[in-house]
Parts: structure tokens; C-alpha cells; sequence
């Protein structure tokens, strides 16, 4: 392998442990490094790589209070700040199976586990730089979604670096699925599989049986993939859209709990689970997986209403059998608070928490302050600043306050 020329390459360190930053840094400056940005945090790191471009990322998976590493790279990913032509290392002492299974669900190009020697983290950094200058091309091309160009560009990597055939294959494959030419990638995928068992292939064809609609043959596959290999969480979350698209949904709600069991981080697992359970009226199992979302959401990107008002509409319902536990109540009432404080100026997001709270006290059979907070509704639809109740709400409220 040839000895990497750092001296152009652009750095961002991520560490909030002082000590571990500036012998990390020094590495950097010793291979050669000139450009290297230090953030502390996620939040710094998100505004630096909002305003500057990087070709090496190399951050902790463990940054103090707020985000840690997953729930960055899970942003970065989400929002594209991070192109496919730079590299991204994820630092770890942690070997827990949770940091594992999260972390790969976000595809980091690659691990290194604390403690390391400068001479190890050089060699992962030639070895991962010379990879993405090999795959340049084709990286440009998946950064302005020209899949039919990724392709293109795949097959010349192939001629001239035979090594990179697992690597391009897999590419190739899923822009093929992104184009929607999935009998294509379903010929590629089986191809790879027949010589070598990569778990990617599996999960690319099974993604292709389920987008040509062929249902049985995708479950079948993401099955076997789940007994092939545990750490591919993504399996249970398309097997369950499947047992959803057959109408089993108790079996949906079972498979998602497992994945949820081996990688619990992932908040938009946490909040299907809630969505299927509310709809199967497993309000208790609604309210586990919402105030799940409810605290995975805090430092994540998916941090939404949804994610708020689903978890006060799973303990309203849990109310409809009787007043709630006071765990309960006290766990309505912190969520409520968070929606006050960053989702009330929406209209309907101030009724749906109104609704939901009218339900909790009357529940408790404490009809004068569910009617109390029905009238400051009502007098926040005539100034437009709440959507006015159903006809239905309005006829059930009505009738449990006269009752």
C-alpha cells in the first residue's frame, strides 16, 4: 500500500475527553495533517461540518451530555452533511452489543477501539483514504443520487482494482434498486451470493423480491438472514412491513420488539412500535415504545411532535380504562410540558394535547378542570390559535361534563 500523503487532507476530531483530543490530535499532526478542526461536542461538530468540508471525520462514540456518536452520524446521514466521498472513523472503548448494533445500522466507514497506537490508526486511515479515492467517482455520483452514472463508474473500479468487487457489487446492486430495475439487481445479488455468502447481498435481495411485490419471497429471505447474521437489525423492520402488508400485525409488534431488544437506539423503530401497538389497542405497549422516542428524541434529528403528542395520545387511551397510575400521570405530565415548550404555537398540536389532557382528568373524574381546559380551547379557536374539536369530541366532552 502506498504511504498517504495527509498534508492535503481536511480533519474533523471529535472527543470531548481532553486528554484523549490532544493525543489524538497529535497523531493527526505527526502523519502529516495541516488542517485539523476540533469540536467537543455533536452540536459543534453538526454547525463545522454545516460550514466547512471535511475528508476524514473521526469521531468518539462516547461525547458527554447530549448526542453521543450514533445519534450523530445518524443527523449527518439524515441530513447529508457528511458527502459519501469523505471518510468517517468512530472511535470506541465501548463494546457493548447496543453501541455495536446502533452504530451499524448508520454504516460508519469503519472502527477503531481505544486503545489504539499511532502506528494502527495510521494504517486504518491509509487503508480507508485509499479506498475513497479508488470509489471517487462513484461517490460523486451517489452525492448527486446519478445512480445510473455510480453504476457506470462501479464497473471501470472493478476492472482496474479487482479487490473492490464486494464493495462496488454492493453499490452497483443498490443503485439498481434505486432506479428500479429490480429483476437486474435481483440477478446481481443472487450472482454475489452463489460465490460468496455477504450478508448485504442477502438483504439486497430480499429488498428486491419485496419491491417487485413478491412478498413470501422477501420474507423468506429476511428470515434467513436474520438467522445468518444478528447484527443486520434492518431485516426485522422489513419483515415487518411485510407481516404488516399481510395484516398480521400482532406478529409485526413481535418482530419489532425483538430488533428494538438488539438495537434499542434507533428512535423510528421505537415509534413504529408505538404506531402498531396503538393500532392493535396495546396501549400499554404504545406508551413503553413512545416515551422511548420521547427520551431518544431529546438529541436526535427526528425531533418532532409526533414523537410527543403519540406518547400523551397512548396514555390517554390507557386512561379510557380508568384513572392513570400516578408513574403514569407524572410521565403524561413531563411530556405535555416538553410539547408546551416546543410545539404549541402549531394550532393542532394545542388541541390534540388539549384533547388529550381533557381525557386524563376525566378519567380521574375531575370534570370542572377537564372543563376548565375545554374552555380555554374554545376561546383559543375563536382567536385561531387552536384547531377548532371534532363535532364528536365536542358532542362526548358536552355530555361528560353535564353527566
Amino acid at each position: 500500500m502506498a504511504q498517504q500523503d495527509f498534508s492535503k487532507k481536511k480533519a474533523l476530531l471529535i472527543e470531548d475527553m481532553a486528554e484523549a483530543r490532544i493525543m489524538q490530535r497529535k497523531m493527526l499532526t505527526d502523519f502529516g495533517f495541516t488542517s485539523i478542526d476540533i469540536a467537543m461536542k455533536a452540536e459543534t461538530a453538526i454547525e463545522l461540518l454545516r460550514n466547512k468540508s471535511f475528508d476524514v471525520i473521526l469521531s468518539d462514540y462516547n461525547l458527554g451530555n447530549g448526542k453521543d456518536g450514533q445519534q450523530l452520524l445518524e443527523e449527518v446521514r439524515h441530513s447529508k452533511l457528511i458527502p459519501n466521498t469523505a471518510t468517517y472513523l468512530m472511535v470506541t472503548a465501548e463494546t457493548s452489543i447496543e453501541m455495536v448494533m446502533g452504530a451499524i445500522e448508520y454504516q460508519p466507514d469503519g472502527y477503531i477501539t481505544k486503545p489504539f497506537s499511532q502506528a494502527v490508526l495510521q494504517r486504518r486511515l491509509s487503508k480507508l483514504l485509499e479506498t475513497k479515492e479508488r470509489l471517487y467517482d462513484v461517490n460523486v455520483a451517489l452525492d448527486e443520487n446519478n445512480f445510473a452514472e455510480a453504476i457506470t463508474a462501479a464497473k471501470l473500479v472493478i476492472k482496474k482494482y479487482p479487490s473492490l468487487l464486494g464493495k462496488c457489487e454492493r453499490i452497483i446492486g443498490e443503485s439498481l434498486l434505486e432506479i428500479k430495475e429490480y429483476k437486474k439487481a435481483l440477478s446481481l445479488f443472487n450472482k454475489t451470493l452463489k460465490s460468496r455468502k455477504m450478508p448485504w447481498a442477502l438483504f439486497g435481495k430480499a429488498k428486491s423480491y419485496f419491491l417487485m411485490g413478491e412478498l413470501e419471497k422477501a420474507e423468506k429471505s429476511f428470515r434467513q438472514l436474520m438467522l445468518d447474521n444478528r447484527f443486520f437489525v434492518s431485516a426485522y423492520d422489513w419483515l415487518a412491513k411485510i407481516q404488516v402488508l399481510q395484516g398480521k400485525i400482532e406478529e409485526a409488534q413481535a418482530t419489532l420488539i425483538e430488533a428494538i431488544d438488539r438495537s434499542p437506539k434507533n428512535i423510528l423503530r421505537q415509534m413504529e412500535l408505538g404506531n402498531i401497538s396503538l393500532s392493535i389497542n396495546d396501549f400499554l405497549m404504545a406508551e413503553m415504545s413512545f416515551r422511548r422516542a420521547v427520551f431518544l428524541a431529546k438529541y436526535s434529528c427526528y425531533n418532532t411532535a409526533d414523537v410527543y403528542l403519540k406518547h400523551l395520545e397512548s396514555l390517554a387511551r390507557i386512561s379510557d380504562n380508568g384513572p392513570l397510575l400516578p408513574r403514569q400521570k407524572d410521565n403524561f405530565n413531563s411530556t405535555l410540558k416538553k410539547v408546551h415548550e416546543l410545539f404549541f404555537e402549531e394550532p393542532s398540536n394545542k388541541s390534540k394535547a388539549y384533547s388529550y389532557e381533557i381525557d386524563i382528568y376525566l378519567a380521574d373524574n375531575d370534570k370542572s378542570t377537564a372543563k376548565q381546559i375545554f374552555e380555554a380551547w374554545l376561546s383559543e379557536v375563536k382567536s385561531a390559535s387552536a384547531t377548532a374539536p371534532t363535532k364528536e369530541q365536542s358532542a362526548h366532552y358536552n355530555k361528560s361534563f353535564g353527566g
